[in-house]
């Protein structure tokens, strides 16, 4: 049976695909019916929740899905008119990264670090000169040393076609002297150099500032627009895809529910689970609780229990006083260094009892700085930090000590921050092991405690003996909130405790936050670069930017009339999920 003809501006289509993957419960089935197709021009989201098939999508379009363990029932995958699905691995080679060029989702693991980056440019572009000759813009004949030579040109182009400053010094470098905005451009130069006719980027800005998330965005939009690619770009944040693409389908347990135009499926919504993740997503109008959250696989969204009335913020628990950190200069010789790095300079703020007050900044802005100095993790060059009337700096490490158990901290990563060869009930139980002096609980005590937390933060007695590998990232960030509550801490910190989760695992561990503070009358300090996670949770904010303070007031003060360019900036940035109110598309319409 010959193929069906395809439009000629169709890159890709995609039919019917189902897979299957073994396991040792035997043979599960992980996509289900897949059928779209990306023309040139065109940027297609694809939307779903961790474990809904978004990435394993994008690998089969450069057949990287292992077989076995999976394998496809039926279906076709046809990049520009040839199934892969039935083609030899020597040409899957002359597909991928040449015709197909695949952006991976984190830099720092996809770059060698023990290589320049001209380096491994310069080998991807050697390669793609074995199939294309064109690429180096040289005859076929061409000596060993012009080849090379041309592939250094080439590399330095790419690098410059993504916006990398002084792109010939930089080809020097190694992977770690980039920024992970940087090293991101790096990755989509190294995609670009076979010239593809289509793109898949896999969730390119998840760890990314909301800032840097931008400038990616605008590269991505105008390389389209420059080279009439074709993009598949797997996400999980509506606010990209409104802001990026121009088609989206949305995903749910391998098989699409939702597909079309990007405004008509996030403006008018058919489906249960798109209603569901667009009111997942915090928006300006949204009061503190009143996210509702995709909770037990279900469809549709569930509304959640209005939280108790919170009691008003009182005085002053945390005052951080012209606070001034500095690192040793790199060594430049013997008996020589640079001058100091200011991490932080001349930090002063207030936080109330009760309330919940956020920072906000980018990557290497100080935030993670000011963090380890409350914790008397680093100790300041100068200045203040009072909490409850006691200068830490001035306390030995055994009283430090003390004062941790009334100052916790949740961590970013769920999956690093749980020790896995422990059970639930051994993590929970260790911080009241260690401050046994404080709470004073035997064995079996601080076992029921462990189990009363767990049902606090809406886990059951059963997971006490598991662990940490059988729970989702949303239920890790739940155990790790639970082990943070342990020993009974009136001041919590939030390092980024969203930014690895699916958009409705955010919703419900947001919503847990806000449930907690008002039962237990908590403090939290709410480090994060997502604006619109910020907005909903904290009362007050502050915004630093390369250590220093550059704005602070009450929440809605600050995104309704931003003083700063800095905060004008970020808010700039700042993704919507309504297509109508992103920044690039309303570049567009100035544009138009």
């Amino acid at each position: 049976m010959n193929p069906p003809s395809l439009d000629t501006d169709t890159l890709l289509e995609i039919d019917d695909l189902n897979l299957a993957m073994r396991s040792f419960e035997g043979e599960i089935q992980v996509l289900n019916g897949v059928s779209f197709a990306v023309k040139r021009g065109e940027i297609w989201g694809i939307v779903g929740e961790t474990g809904s098939g978004k990435s394993l999508t994008g690998l089969t379009v450069s057949r990287l899905v292992p077989t076995p363990p999976g394998r496809y029932l039926r279906g076709s995958v046809r990049f520009q008119g040839q199934d892969v699905l039935k083609q030899s691995e020597e040409t899957m080679r002359t597909l991928r990264g040449r015709r197909i060029g695949m952006i991976f989702q984190d830099p720092t693991t996809n770059l060698n670090p023990t290589f320049r980056i001209g380096t491994q440019l310069v080998d991807v572009a050697l390669h793609a000169a074995k199939l294309d000759p064109t690429i180096l813009g040289l005859p076929a004949g061409a000596s060993r040393r012009a080849r090379r030579a041309a592939a250094e040109k080439v590399a330095i182009a790419r690098l410059e076609e993504v916006g990398i400053p002084n792109a010939a010094e930089r080809v020097n470098d190694y992977p770690h002297q980039f920024s992970g905005g940087m090293k991101q451009r790096v990755l989509i130069a190294m995609a670009l150099i076979g010239r593809p006719d289509l793109l898949i980027a896999d969730e390119p800005t998840t760890a990314l500032d909301v800032s840097v998330q931008a400038q990616i965005l605008r590269l991505i939009h105008g390389l389209v627009e420059e080279h009439n690619l074709g993009v598949l770009f797997i996400t999980h944040n509506l606010g990209v895809v409104a802001q990026l693409c121009t088609h989206v389908a949305v995903m749910y347990a391998g098989a699409i529910v939702e597909s079309g135009p990007v405004r008509d499926v996030l403006k008018h919504p058919r489906h249960d689970y798109t209603r569901g993740l667009l009111a997942s997503v915090p928006k300006p109008s949204m009061k503190r609780g009143e996210l509702r959250g995709l909770a037990g696989g279900a469809l549709a969204a569930e509304a959640l229990a209005p939280p108790p009335p919170r009691a008003a913020p009182g005085g002053t628990i945390m005052a951080i006083e012209h606070v001034v950190k500095e690192f040793p200069g790199a060594r430049r010789g013997f008996f020589d260094r640079a001058p100091p790095v200011q991490a932080l300079r001349d930090v002063s703020l207030n936080i109330r009892q009760g309330e919940s007050f956020g920072l906000v900044g980018e990557s290497g802005s100080g935030k993670t700085t000011l963090t380890r100095c409350i914790l008397q993790l680093e100790k300041i060059t100068s200045g203040r930090i009072v909490y409850d009337g006691i200068d830490l700096a001035a306390q030995t490490p055994q009283q430090m000590q003390a004062l941790r158990a009334r100052i916790q901290i949740v961590f970013q990563d769920p999956y690093a921050s749980l020790n896995p060869r422990m059970t639930i009930r051994d993590i929970i139980a260790e911080p009241m092991e260690i401050h046994h002096g404080k709470l004073g609980l035997t064995p079996r005590q601080r076992t029921d405690r462990a189990a009363e937390l767990l049902e606090q933060v809406g886990l059951t007695t059963q997971h006490l003996n598991r662990f940490p590998h059988e729970f989702s990232g949303g239920q890790r960030q739940r155990i790790g909130i639970a082990r943070a509550l342990a020993p009974k801490p009136d001041f919590l910190i939030l390092d980024e405790p969203t930014s690895a989760l699916d958009v409705s695992v955010q919703a419900q561990v947001l919503n847990l936050l806000h449930d907690l503070q008002s039962r237990l009358g908590l403090t939290y300090f709410f480090i994060s670069h997502d604006l619109g996670v910020i907005r909903y949770i904290c009362d007050r904010v502050a915004l630093i930017h390369h250590g220093k303070l550059v704005e602070q007031g009450e929440t809605e003060d600050v995104f309704t009339n931003p003083r700063s360019d800095y905060a004008k900036m970020l808010l700039a940035a700042m993704p919507d999920p309504d297509p109508d109110l992103s920044p690039l598309r309303r570049r567009e319409a100035v544009l138009l």
